[in-house]
């Protein structure tokens, strides 16, 4: 078992045979349950659950559980499955594109529907959200997918009037499934976060027009008010805007890092980076998990808490990227 609580939001991941046992701990307080790898058998679960179709290496299956300190409220409305206490709101959403529709559209479609969703319910601050679709590098009428995507997000958050900048927008990551629907899940919250950016890094709002018509709508990391919660984006090896160290595992794992450990900094200037975060990597060759699962290693020591997907990333010449979860002290 892999594990991050704090206050009021604990995330596990977890194998299939620890799963009961642990639902069963929190029982009235799941916030979302999130499957990995080969599908589970249907159940009718009282709190959102959805599956991805991405391979976990080095085991079936794995299992994303969201939970709360306390008691949760279930929804399910406008398609988008919740629960949420008294701070933080869990939801997800399966977005199926129409028949002859781009994934620009469907994009702009469930952002506008999730944008409505949390600011009716009360949870307006997006804190962090997740997206998996399949073909992210493929060609669609002329426009990689990804970047297809990217003109739906950003076109979402100027619809609904959201800011896009260092103070509007949340942490986020964006791979490619195996296949399957796209889908989304995010966390929202009653307080706003600190969006976190990283010196080494141009802010990916502020890209430059070769990387797609709009740029990617999110921050590097984000510091949830409520408990010190820093939510690291999908973080890959990238400085300034370029991509470095093309076709290197080993190279890009450092870079990665470097980006990793430049955010736990601006996040927690007075720990010198030290938390270390429950880690989810995703890696576009399956052959390269010893070299990573060895930097990791050395990184944050032996008892570095991770999972590895195989997963397609959001540019052609990166070899993989991580987030993070971790809890950082609180500002004296």
């Amino acid at each position: 078992m892999k594990h991050a609580t704090t206050a009021s939001v604990g995330l596990a991941y977890l194998s299939p045979e620890a799963l009961d046992a642990y639902l069963a701990q929190f029982e009235g307080r799941v916030l979302g349950v999130i499957a990995f790898g080969k599908m589970p058998a249907a159940n009718q679960a009282d709190f959102p659950a959805t599956w991805v179709d991405m391979p976990v290496l080095g085991a079936d299956s794995v299992f994303e559980v969201w939970t709360s300190n306390e008691p949760v409220a279930l929804g399910n409305e406008s398609g988008i499955a919740s629960a949420r206490n008294g701070e933080v709101l869990f939801g997800c959403v399966e977005v199926r594109q129409t028949a002859g529709e781009s994934v620009e559209s469907a994009t702009f479609r469930a952002y506008a529907g999730i944008f409505d969703f949390i600011d009716r319910t009360g949870y307006s601050n997006l804190l962090r959200i997740w997206n998996y679709f399949p073909g992210i590098n493929a060609d669609e009428s002329g426009l990689e997918r990804y970047r297809g995507f990217n003109v739906g997000r950003h076109d979402a958050f100027v619809a609904k009037g959201r800011a896009i900048g260092e103070k509007g927008v949340p942490a986020a990551c964006a791979l490619g499934s195996s296949g399957g629907p796209m889908i989304v899940y995010f966390l929202a919250g009653r307080q706003a976060g600190r969006p976190i950016e990283n010196p080494r890094q141009t802010s990916a709002y502020n890209y430059p027009q070769q990387f797609g018509p709009r740029s990617p709508t999110f921050s590097r990391a984000m510091l949830a008010g409520f408990e010190h919660k820093l939510f690291i984006s999908g973080t890959a090896s990238i400085v300034g805007h370029e991509t470095l160290h093309a076709g290197d595992i080993a190279k890009q794992t450092r870079e990665t890092l470097a980006n990793i450990r430049a955010l736990l900094e601006q996040a927690n200037p007075a720990a010198g980076g030290n938390p270390r975060p429950l880690l989810k990597v995703y890696l576009k060759h399956p052959e390269h998990l010893a070299t990573v699962r060895a930097q990791l290693a050395e990184e944050f020591g032996a008892e570095v808490e991770a999972i590895y997907l195989q997963a397609d990333i959001c540019r052609t010449d990166l070899l993989l990227e991580i987030e993070g979860v971790c809890t950082c002290q609180a500002e004296q």
